[in-house]
């Protein structure tokens, strides 16, 4: 029997990270498998960077790239992009001045889709978004997950970048969506939020959520103290709200101030002025 961490998403949240490591040090697992978008949104990047680079060091761990690191590797290659200190790319922008070349390398190296192989166990798939694009995503895609399903030579395809933790069996294999560490939104208790544990038994995975406890209070905290809440006013306050409530605050905030940008025949590129993110914020009582 062998024994799989699974960690997805954690968006900076080094103080969640940290907290999963007595759960991982009591498991001892045989392997540890990250999905991506390791950084952006929660301040102090370097802290998350050095708890990866240390399980890197004391476990057989499986990295995947995702959204978030092709963003900062884009704008490496392309620093004259128009990221600025604003709600659109502020967090970015800050996540990117506070991590190394070596950083960046790491991830540029990362794959977006892997076939593992364990000894002793079956294949395992993994992925952040889809096997085709790290962007896409598939929770809601019945079409999507048949045909992803169908491709993969394992019997198991495990994906992040939805935040939700769900098991999907599509004939006889199952797609495993595993939850953001990070930033968890299902509902949970605040403070609360998952690994993903995979037990080998025959020829298949059995999977399990694991609760990790945090300290939000602390994060949030921090979040206040660091300059990222400047660098990205209205974004921030999203973020921390994301984090109060367990859901998805944020992303409604980008969805309405984008609709409002439109409405007012706003056609400046991909950098929302802050007067939308604003007038969202406010309609969503975040502000």
């Amino acid at each position: 029997m062998k024994k799989i961490i699974v960690i997805a998403d954690i968006h900076s949240n080094y103080v969640a990270f940290e907290a999963s490591f007595n759960t991982i040090e009591k498991i001892k697992p045989d392997g540890i498998i990250f999905l991506g978008d390791y950084v952006t949104d929660f301040p102090y990047p370097q802290r998350t960077i050095k708890l990866l680079y240390n399980l890197k060091e004391r476990y057989n761990c499986h990295f995947l790239r995702g959204n978030r690191e092709d963003y900062l590797l884009e704008h490496r290659n392309n620093p004259n992009d128009g990221w600025i200190y604003s709600s659109s790319t502020g967090s970015l922008l800050y996540t990117y001045e506070n991590l190394t070349d070596e950083d960046l390398d790491f991830f540029a190296d990362l794959p977006i889709y892997s076939e593992i192989y364990i000894d002793g166990a079956p294949l395992i798939c993994a992925c952040h978004g889809s096997p085709k694009s790290n962007k896409e995503s598939i929770l809601l895609n019945s079409s999507a997950q048949a045909k992803y399903a169908k491709k993969i030579k394992g019997n198991i395809l495990l994906c992040g970048h939805s935040h939700h933790k769900m098991t999907v069996s599509v004939k006889d294999k199952k797609i495993v969506f595993c939850p953001s560490l990070g930033l968890p939104q299902d509902g949970e208790e605040y403070g609360h939020t998952y690994i993903t544990l995979l037990t080998s038994f025959e020829n298949d995975w059995k999977a399990e959520f694991i609760e990790i406890k945090f300290d939000a209070d602390a994060l949030i905290e921090d979040y206040r103290k660091s300059i990222l809440i400047e660098y990205a006013p209205v974004f921030s306050k999203c973020i921390i709200k994301n984090l109060q409530t367990n859901g998805d605050i944020a992303y409604q905030c980008v969805v309405l101030a984008w609709k409002k940008a439109y409405e007012d025949n706003f056609n400046g590129g991909k950098i929302l002025p802050e007067k939308y993110w604003i007038q969202a914020a406010k309609e969503l009582e975040i502000i």
